[in-house]
């Protein structure tokens, strides 16, 4: 949030969110994902129980003129993106080939003895930055071609890590989830 709103509104400091984000009573044990709708200042903040997704079908597709810098509200490119594939749980954004993300996460694949991450992502993410930052995570260019080098695959973003990944299998654009 201090990067967004430095680099969208050129607001720079600290961010006091011990005392503008407050946690209703209702929350209680469990995993929970907290969203904060901002613009200069924050307008809305909500809670909700966080469900782990377990994809089984992934639709790989080339999207050239998406962009996404920044995490917003707004999420109707990639809702779109989803429509057009009602059989698949989520699909793999590529650019010039190259993968990026899926609609909801960084992505992160594993050989057999290190995990990877793809270069040509759309949003830095944190989880995706924390793990490049404790070397456990390799940024390298990955290509759909060069899916069938790994083993595993990982879905990571700020509620999900690399010890939730699936073996998969890869064709005809599709990955399949073992």
């Amino acid at each position: 949030m201090r990067w967004s709103l430095e680099n969208l509104f050129g607001i720079i400091g600290d961010f006091d969110f011990q005392n503008s984000i407050e946690i209703p009573d209702w929350v209680g044990e469990g995993i929970y994902r907290c969203r904060v709708s901002y613009g200069k200042e924050i307008s809305r903040v909500e809670f909700f129980e966080y469900e782990f997704k377990h994809p089984k079908i992934i639709q790989i597709d080339e999207y050239q003129s998406l962009k996404y810098d920044f995490k917003y509200e707004d999420r109707s490119r990639f809702q779109h993106l989803l429509k057009l594939y009602p059989k698949a749980d989520d699909v793999i954004i590529t650019q010039n080939g190259l993968l990026t993300d899926t609609t909801y996460a960084n992505l992160a694949f594993f050989d057999g003895t290190k995990w990877f991450t793809p270069n040509t992502y759309l949003l830095l993410g944190t989880k995706r930055e924390y793990l490049l930052d404790n070397q456990l995570l390799t940024e390298v260019e990955i290509s759909v071609k060069d899916l069938i080098k790994f083993k595993r695959i990982s879905f990571i973003n700020a509620m999900r890590d690399l010890d939730l990944s699936y073996e998969f299998e890869v064709n005809n654009n599709i990955i399949s989830i073992k």
